[in-house]
């Protein structure tokens, strides 16, 4: 009896090895396999997630396997985390689709920080790198470092040079690491005489284009200016920038003209009022008065030269500051250069304040410490 209870249980672990051991297109699974799978025609297919379901699983186990789709690689779970992407050769390589060509670009006019082209790159190692590009038409396009993270990092090649021929340039993008190469094209257009004259032409980024009001081949030569092309419809020069974190005015003449040559919101000390009259689009003078720290705006248009005499043709268009003083911009001389309280001896809106009031330049209630002043 004994002995048949014994042959009992040997035939039930004999049986029970015998089915843990699983062939799939094989009837002979090889003995030290759980799983045997044998095919000549097809592959293993393994679950495909994005990174956000390969998140979103409750309480993986340590080994847990998945292909990430986000990633395009097989990741494992490593009991603290979800391993880096797995290759047989680990490598980087560059998105094609992804190139841009940032900033406006305009024959004559030499490339700075506004003027870039940017490609993402698929990180699977931490690595060095070297992206550049061909010199086409007396400018290029560069950008190294160490990539931050794996998975998908953008890289910014930062321009140099000057355009010479207005011309659409087709540029050879090459990933140093893999010799990888794509192509991107940049418009370069000729000079225009504003920075609304820009925006009509179909600039619509932020940024120092140069400009040439009195046209090619004049008197005056072609200079840079600051064109705010996304508030107010666009198309805006900024013509005097006040921070007081730099200091005041010294004079009326200082405040008509200063730092020419470093235009730009962040220039604490910026005005080419003096060049008023070649960079207006229209009969009016249309202006744009903002404080940025109080994010309050004025928009109004007058027919007189607010350097010459009082205000003249004064019509608010948009108008965020309102008071009763309130009515353009005209000469006032002594503490400031440009008044905007018209017949009234306080600074509710000035322009070039020579000394400070109550602690910074004035507007409508109180002070503030930075004015802008656009025109179109």
């Amino acid at each position: 009896m004994k002995q048949n209870i014994l042959l009992f249980i040997f035939s039930l672990i004999c049986g029970h090895s015998i089915i843990a051991q699983v062939g799939i297109g094989t009837t002979n699974p090889d003995p030290s396999s759980i799983v045997d799978i044998t095919s000549d025609s097809a592959g293993l297919l393994l679950p495909r997630l994005t990174s956000m379901q390969r998140d979103n699983i409750a309480a993986p186990v340590e080994g847990l396997f998945i292909y990430n789709l986000d990633s395009s690689c097989f990741q494992y779970y490593k009991g603290t985390g979800w391993s880096d992407c797995l290759a047989e050769t680990p490598k980087n390589s560059i998105d094609c689709t992804s190139s841009a060509a940032n900033g406006p670009y305009a024959t004559g006019s030499t490339l700075n920080a506004y003027n870039s082209i940017t490609v993402d790159v698929l990180t699977n190692v931490i690595e060095t790198y070297t992206i550049s590009t061909n010199t086409i038409n007396g400018y290029s396009f560069s950008g190294s470092g160490t990539f931050s993270a794996i998975g998908v990092n953008t890289i910014t090649l930062m321009g140099s040079g000057t355009p010479i021929t207005a011309q659409t340039d087709t540029f050879i993008i090459t990933f140093d690491n893999t010799g990888e190469t794509c192509t991107q094209d940049v418009i370069i257009n000729n000079v225009l005489p504003t920075c609304l004259d820009y925006y009509n032409a179909g600039s619509l980024s932020d940024g120092v284009y140069l400009v040439d009001p009195d046209g090619p081949g004049a008197n005056n030569a072609p200079y840079e200016c600051y064109c705010d092309m996304t508030n107010d419809g666009g198309g805006w020069t900024l013509v005097f920038n006040h921070n007081i974190a730099s200091g005041y005015w010294a004079n009326n003449a200082q405040a008509n003209e200063f730092n020419v040559a470093s235009p730009g919101i962040t220039t604490d000390k910026y005005s080419i009022l003096s060049k008023l009259d070649e960079i207006k689009s229209n009969v009016p003078y249309e202006f744009r008065l903002h404080y940025p720290l109080e994010g309050l705006t004025n928009h109004w248009s007058q027919t007189s030269d607010p350097r010459v005499g009082p205000v003249g043709g004064y019509v608010p268009i948009n108008i965020s500051m309102t008071n009763s003083y309130w009515g353009g911009l005209e000469l006032s001389g002594g503490n400031t250069y440009l008044d905007g309280s018209v017949n009234s001896a306080s600074w509710f809106y000035s322009i070039g304040s020579v000394n400070q009031y109550q602690g910074g330049i004035p507007k409508n209630t109180g002070a503030t410490n930075h004015v802008q002043l656009f025109i179109r």
